[in-house]
């Protein structure tokens, strides 16, 4: 499979006997999976809320945590230590823009070949104008309107809706341009989080294959209580973002293991902002090419979840970007068709009498969403929907003091579920 895997902490090298699978016991197992939008300048509120997030985490009491979008290795370090005592076993793994895609292949079982060079070029595109050129306009007008450093390449992106709303006209060459320019515009975006102005001139000029968000790195990690082994990384096809799943197997108190997948799928952008420039859309360049690499990556899923597991049980955990439609609960359908694919091979892992909450929702400070969903999941593999003995959405409660208010810790709330592993 991957290489070695990064970190994890304190790792027995053996689980424990136990009996055998016709004396045990039944162990009930608490799963959350918890989105923590580390995510820079996209989300508000990051340096605020950074270490509350750490000590709420450190804090918790199940099992097994899976956290998204903690996109940088600091971060991650930061969360590993903080609970180690409460998760001794840490899994986490150092991508970069050179790691390579595990199963490449598109829809049709070919696999594209992947843009090369720098990302914006010194290429005419007009009489005496290179994309270049193009681009450093699109960071002036950051510098000009939405630096930290007013007025300084060496501040950073403000936030995201300053960048959309100030400078969305001295883009436009760009958005709409060719196949190169918009490799160039999704280059000045995926940095626009973190990159000081001068590093995104320099990168998106410079750096080889430069297409990738937080230079390449992902953002999941899993947390555990018990020993976790063997651990890989098996990454997908992934837009802007590194997109990857982390499998380990926990060894129980009971003796039995469980399976444990942790990832974070690609989101269905259906802003004019955020064009779709990746090689697994079909061909298109709105949100339907951004649903149809999501769903790739659900086939994806699913088979390596199928492959590896065997008849093992097995808990898949992450924010999926996709979810059903619950009109009395106002919560709207995203990327339905997904798990739709995905319940065909897996169970969700919620008890029949809880109600339906959204996980991202429109009255969440953190957020500027409009309609409310719910996209973060739990689901099954060789496990019935018997095994599931409660749900519970979690992390949802105001706990950050900013300015004159109190934030929950993310623009996403968690879900937790105890389950029953023979």
């Amino acid at each position: 499979m991957k290489r070695a895997f990064a970190l994890i902490g304190f790792v027995a090298l053996f689980a424990g006997c136990g009996d055998d699978d016709g004396g045990r016991e039944p162990q009930e197992v608490v799963v959350e999976t918890f989105n923590v939008a580390l995510a820079g300048a996209f989300i508000p509120y990051e340096t605020e809320r950074r270490q509350p997030i750490a000590d709420a985490i450190a804090a918790a009491d199940s099992d097994v945590l899976c956290l998204q979008e903690v996109w940088t290795q600091e971060d991650k370090e930061l969360i590993r230590d903080a609970a180690v005592d409460a998760y001794p076993h840490a899994v986490f793994f150092n991508d970069t823009l050179a790691t390579t895609i595990d199963d490449p292949t598109d829809q049709d079982g070919n696999t594209p070949t992947p843009p090369t060079g720098f990302p914006c070029p010194e290429v005419e595109v007009s009489e005496g104008v290179t994309i270049l050129d193009q681009m450093n306009a699109a960071v002036d007008c950051l510098r000009d309107n939405c630096s930290t450093i007013e007025g300084s390449d060496e501040g950073r992106t403000e936030s995201a809706d300053c960048a959309q709303q100030q400078c969305l006209g001295a883009v436009t060459d760009l958005l709409f341009g060719n196949a190169q320019q918009q490799r160039c515009y999704a280059c000045v975006v995926t940095q626009l989080p973190t990159a000081q102005l001068k590093d995104i001139r320099s990168s998106c000029a410079e750096v080889d294959n430069q297409d990738l968000a937080f230079d390449g790195q992902n953002g999941v990690m899993l947390l555990s209580k018990h020993p976790l082994e063997p651990a890989e990384e098996w990454v997908l096809p992934g837009t802007w973002n590194r997109r990857t799943i982390l499998r380990a197997t926990a060894n129980l108190p009971n003796g039995a293991e469980l399976e444990v997948y942790c990832n974070h799928l690609t989101p269905i952008f259906d802003n004019i902002a955020f064009p779709y420039t990746g090689q697994y859309g079909y061909g298109f360049t709105d949100a339907r090419g951004w649903e149809a690499e999501q769903q790739l990556q659900a086939e994806k899923l699913i088979n390596y979840v199928t492959s590896t597991s065997g008849d093992r049980p097995a808990v898949i955990l992450g924010d999926l970007n996709a979810g059903h439609a619950y009109p009395a609960e106002d919560i709207v359908a995203e990327g339905e068709p997904t798990l739709d694919l995905l319940e065909t091979e897996f169970e969700p892992a919620y008890v029949s009498s809880y109600t339906p909450q959204c996980t991202f929702c429109s009255t969440n400070p953190v957020t500027d969403a409009e309609t409310s969903s719910w996209i973060d999941h739990i689901l099954l593999y060789n496990l019935a929907s018997d095994a599931v003995l409660s749900t519970a959405r979690v992390y949802d409660e105001a706990v950050v003091p900013v300015d004159s208010q109190t934030v929950p810790l993310s623009d996403h709330f968690g879900m937790r579920s105890v389950i029953s592993v023979p």
